[in-house]
């Protein structure tokens, strides 16, 4: 389901020129976000209102999923900057390495020892990473070859990753 067919997904991609605030990234991802993990399949969206302890920064997003009763995080969505460092080679390595820090808190919070996978977004782009079981390097998530996507002009590449990322974790 293509989400920029929703005029408030549009809405909110249209907010996103240099300037705007990083919370208008964060809009539209969660919106985009709960049209593919959706309560029915046991998902929840949550904004990370804490950061975690040994981290600065903090995850904007994380999505959670109800196996046997037990909520786990199971993909994280971490936006680091505004539109204006889109195109930053240190601002992307800046983001990797916070997801990876991340993903390993998580890991060592709630004893996962499944993949763990997260989006690192700077502006209107995003990568895709995971980070595998006894890992503790992030990998680009299979078939992205560290490729950053725009959320517009790839949304049919986007929306294949969400769908086989909720695949992959229920």
């Amino acid at each position: 389901m293509p989400y920029m067919q929703f005029p408030v997904i549009k809405s909110y991609y249209d907010k996103l020129k240099k300037g705007s605030p990083e919370a208008d990234v964060d809009s539209l991802w969660i919106n985009i976000l709960g049209l593919y993990f959706t309560v029915p399949k046991d998902y929840g969206l949550e904004q990370e209102t804490r950061p975690l302890t040994d981290i600065k920064k903090r995850a904007d997003i994380r999505i959670r999923y109800v196996r046997n009763g037990i909520p786990k995080k199971v993909v994280i969505l971490v936006e680091d900057k505004r539109v204006e460092f889109e195109s930053q080679t240190s601002v992307w390595k800046e983001a990797g390495d916070q997801v990876k820090d991340y993903l390993k808190l998580v890991r060592t919070e709630q004893e996962n020892d499944s993949t763990l996978y997260a989006i690192a977004t700077v502006g209107r782009y995003s990568r895709f990473y995971c980070l595998d079981p006894d890992e503790n390097e992030l990998t680009d998530y299979p078939g992205t070859s560290g490729k950053p996507f725009e959320f517009n002009k790839d949304e049919a590449d986007i929306e294949a990753l969400l769908n086989s990322l909720v695949t992959k974790t229920s």
